[in-house]
């Protein structure tokens, strides 16, 4: 592949999934500016719901993204019937985590928020949204797998579509049930949370009758499958287990940070709060490429051309690098400017903004994990690798760093941030040793 039909091809993947992350983050944005003028109770309390919820989150990204390894992989093999098993499979054992979540949220909102909170008002805010929010899990279930499919088929515009169509009906549905305009009611917490379910239905909808409406669909006709080879259940197991077991604890290291968070205080937790939607902006901004590279680099694996494969990883991971350092300066720029949008204390708003001048600083590390652990290394499908190397920085890195610095040294909120946000850099250095030793390459598709 020469560089034109490189680019080329980031271009077609990467762009439309940047722009949907974009608006996907953009939605947060929208809630969280106005649920920001309800005050600081509930801006924690939507924040610390929203923290539980991302446990559901990177499980579903987790068997997401073993869907998405293989369909790349058999995409470069040509194999339709594996493209096909690999959708359904995934999105079953999907659905059945999905209502887990469900159960968990609807029957003890209020006992899992107060893991992350002292303060009872915050506790209340965070069940309300939880519970209501949590409807939505299903509808997003499907969507991401559908996006999954529509990325390999190069047709990630259509889940962008979607997605922006989203956005505008979260926008709408906010203002109508949040303050309570014209026949609706006044809900508060609970409006952003009904709004969020709802255009979540019908970003699912959308992206639905678009993927019907294809005309050309790459030679994919989606054929319900109950019943699975016993190599192929193998084949996932083998690749999903790592990856959902470093998921689930990555995101419950983040919630442990969470609960740090909380329990510095209302007003800090807020202040961290703030900071999410424009953490989501910037790693949004920057997350097409991390797609690029787990279908490009798994296509060509898949297709046997292993040197290939190594030298588009490469160019992957510097365009991440010098994006990265971009959209750290410019978070820098503009926090001053951002946090104008809340309705806080002065003194929240002065600790976001340090907030956010460490996250500027730490981001080219957690893009460069975005982007080499999360699509160039997984691509091959050896997962395990990934999973001893998130373990190794949040669990020994992260969480002792956190409760040092916020537990014993009793440090502002900024400084234990930045502080345990270091084990960023850790695995960044391990990534880069197993990058270079190749042993992630692996042809799955010619492993049947």
């Amino acid at each position: 592949m020469d560089n034109k039909e490189f680019y080329q091809s980031i271009k077609k993947v990467a762009i439309p999934i940047t722009i949907q992350s974009l608006l996907q983050s953009a939605l947060s944005l929208i809630d969280q500016i106005m649920i920001g003028h309800l005050g600081s109770e509930s801006i924690a309390g939507v924040g610390l719901a929203g923290k539980f919820s991302t446990l559901f989150s990177v499980t579903m990204s987790a068997i997401v993204t073993v869907a998405g390894i293989l369909i790349a992989q058999y995409k470069g093999s040509k194999n339709k019937e594996g493209i096909n098993t690999s959708f359904f499979s995934n999105l079953y054992f999907s659905l059945a985590v999905a209502f887990i979540f469900i159960l968990l949220s609807f029957t003890l909102p209020r006992q899992i928020m107060g893991l992350y909170s002292k303060d009872p008002g915050t506790i209340e805010q965070a069940a309300l949204y939880l519970r209501i929010m949590a409807v939505g899990f299903v509808p997003q279930t499907i969507t991401l797998m559908f996006s999954a499919l529509l990325r390999n088929m190069e047709a990630a515009k259509l889940a962008t579509i979607a997605s922006g169509v989203s956005v505008v009906s979260n926008t709408f549905l906010n203002y109508l049930l949040i303050y309570g305009v014209g026949i609706f009611p006044e809900m508060g917490v609970e409006g952003t949370a009904l709004a969020t379910t709802l255009a979540r239905c019908i970003e699912l909808a959308i992206i639905v009758v678009l993927f019907n409406r294809m005309e050309d669909k790459k030679g994919i006709q989606l054929k319900f499958v109950f019943k699975f080879e016993k190599g192929l259940v193998k084949k996932i197991g083998y690749i999903l287990a790592p990856i959902l077991l470093c998921e689930f604890l990555w995101s419950l290291g983040e919630n442990i940070y969470a609960v740090i968070y909380g329990h510095i205080g209302t007003e800090a937790c807020a202040a961290m709060t703030l900071t999410y939607p424009i953490q989501g902006l910037a790693m949004g901004a920057l997350s097409g490429i991390s797609s690029a590279a787990g279908i490009i680099v798994g296509e060509s694996l898949g297709a046997g051309k292993r040197d290939k494969a190594y030298q588009e990883a490469k160019k992957l991971v510097k365009i991440a690098v010098l994006g990265a350092i971009i959209v750290g300066i410019i978070v820098s720029v503009i926090s001053g400017y951002y946090v104008k949008l809340y309705n806080v204390s002065d003194d929240t708003k002065q600790v976001t903004i340090y907030i956010l001048y460490a996250y500027s600083l730490v981001i080219c590390g957690k893009v460069i994990n975005m982007v080499l652990g999360g699509g160039v290394l997984r691509s091959g499908g050896q997962t395990k690798y990934i999973m001893y190397i998130d373990m190794i920085g949040t669990w020994l890195i992260g969480v002792p760093l956190g409760y040092i610095t916020a537990y014993v040294f009793k440090l502002p909120i900024y400084y234990v941030y930045f502080i345990l946000s270091m084990e960023e850099y850790v695995r960044v250095l391990l990534e880069v040793i197993l990058f270079k030793s190749k042993r992630w390459m692996k042809n799955l598709a010619e492993a049947d």
